[in-house]
C-alpha cells in the first residue's frame, strides 16, 4: 500500500484469516467449552456406570459360588453375569436415546452446522457406554469366576 500511495493512513492492518479468526472466535469458545463439558459427562458417567455395575457383579458373588459349587463352568458363569449387564444395558439405551433425542433440539441454537440428532455422536457415546458397562461387569465375574467356591460361599455384601 505504502508503494502505491503512501499519503494513505494504515492502521490495523491484519490479513484476512485473523478477521475471519477473530469474527468466529466467540462461537469456537462455545464449541470447545461444549465439547469439554461433553467429554467429562462421559467420563462421569462412564465412572458412574463401571460403579453400579461392579456393585452388581459384587452383590451376585455369593450366587456365582453357590453356582461354582455345584458344577457350572466359568464361561457358564461369565456368559450369565455378562448377558445380565448386556440386557441392563439395552434397557438404558431404549430409555435413553429416546430422551436424549428429545432433549437434544434444545441444544440446536448452540450448534453449528451440525444437525442436532447427530446419529454418529449417539452411536459412539452408546457404544463407549456399553464397552465400559460390558468391560465393569466383565472384570468382577472373572474374578469371582476365579476364586474358590468355598470362599465364594462365605463372601458377604
Amino acid at each position: 500500500m505504502r508503494n502505491v500511495d503512501p499519503d494513505i493512513p494504515l492502521s490495523n492492518v491484519r490479513t484476512f484469516d485473523a478477521v475471519v479468526a477473530d469474527s468466529v472466535a466467540p462461537r469456537r469458545l462455545s464449541v470447545v467449552l461444549l465439547s469439554s463439558f461433553s467429554g467429562i459427562a462421559l467420563l462421569l458417567a462412564s465412572v458412574g456406570m463401571y460403579g453400579v455395575m461392579s456393585f452388581l457383579v459384587v452383590q451376585r458373588t455369593h450366587e456365582i459360588g453357590v453356582r461354582m459349587a455345584l458344577g457350572a463352568q466359568r464361561s457358564d458363569v461369565l456368559r450369565m453375569v455378562i448377558g445380565h449387564a448386556a440386557k441392563l444395558m439395552g434397557i438404558g439405551a431404549a430409555i435413553g436415546l429416546p430422551i436424549a433425542f428429545f432433549t437434544n433440539s434444545a441444544l440446536r441454537t448452540l450448534l453449528y452446522q451440525v444437525g442436532p440428532f447427530d446419529l454418529p455422536i449417539f452411536l459412539i457415546v452408546t457404544l463407549i457406554l456399553a464397552g465400559v458397562a460390558l468391560l465393569a461387569s466383565y472384570i468382577p465375574a472373572l474374578r469371582a469366576a476365579r476364586a474358590d467356591p468355598v470362599v465364594a460361599l462365605g463372601h458377604d455384601v
